[in-house]
């Protein structure tokens, strides 16, 4: 475990391709795999089909999560994936009605720039120091608030949209505020040390 003043960085195991078989893997790949399904269905103005394939795919987080922990499996790969598969889920859904014109475009690129940076922080954090960031409540609550709001919209359930636009705005900005707050302090604590170096214990 790498502890920097908080526990939310871990050490990261080597990648193995496969584990990709292990069961809570083979879930989320599942869940990768409805993606494309969901879009095909909102482009054939599907909305309440696409928006049950979207919400089996982000039910699909708490399966997969249940089954690594039950089973032991808890690997790099999975760690890796899982977050992808909703970060992808939303932000496709979010592109296609966007593109209609039914999703305001600078919601989307507050969701894109997150997502984009936390996913750049991760990357640095596993070369830089073979961490990996952990889940913290607020970026929990904003993924739950983003696949409210994303469902609303795929549904076209125009009374929830409004509300649910706001609440998922703000704890985007709440969440991607924090974890820019985690990934400064680590590297202020690691100093000029050199990357795989670990402070003394």
């Amino acid at each position: 475990m790498v502890r920097e003043g908080d526990r939310t960085l871990a050490a990261a195991p080597r990648v193995v391709l496969r584990d990709a078989l292990a069961p809570p893997n083979v879930v989320t790949i599942a869940r990768l795999a409805l993606v494309p399904v969901v879009v095909v269905l909102l482009l054939s103005g599907h909305r309440w089909a696409a928006a049950v394939v979207l919400a089996l795919s982000l039910a699909g987080d708490g399966l997969d999560g249940f089954l690594a922990r039950r089973s032991g499996r808890v690997t790099e790969l999975g760690r890796i994936l899982d977050p992808a598969a909703d970060k992808v889920a939303v932000d496709a859904v979010l592109g296609c009605l966007a593109a209609a014109g039914e999703f305001p475009v600078w919601a989307l690129v507050l969701v894109l720039t997150r997502d984009v940076a936390i996913v750049g922080g991760a990357v640095f954090l596993a070369r830089r120091a073979s961490s990996t960031p952990q889940s913290v409540w607020v970026g929990k609550a904003a993924l739950v608030a983003l696949a409210a709001m994303t469902l609303a919209f795929a549904a076209d359930a125009r009374p929830l949209e409004t509300p649910l636009l706001a609440a998922a705005m703000v704890l985007v900005v709440a969440s991607g505020a924090w974890y820019a707050v985690l990934l400064r302090r680590f590297v202020a604590a690691r100093g000029g040390r050199a990357p795989g170096k670990r402070r003394p214990a």
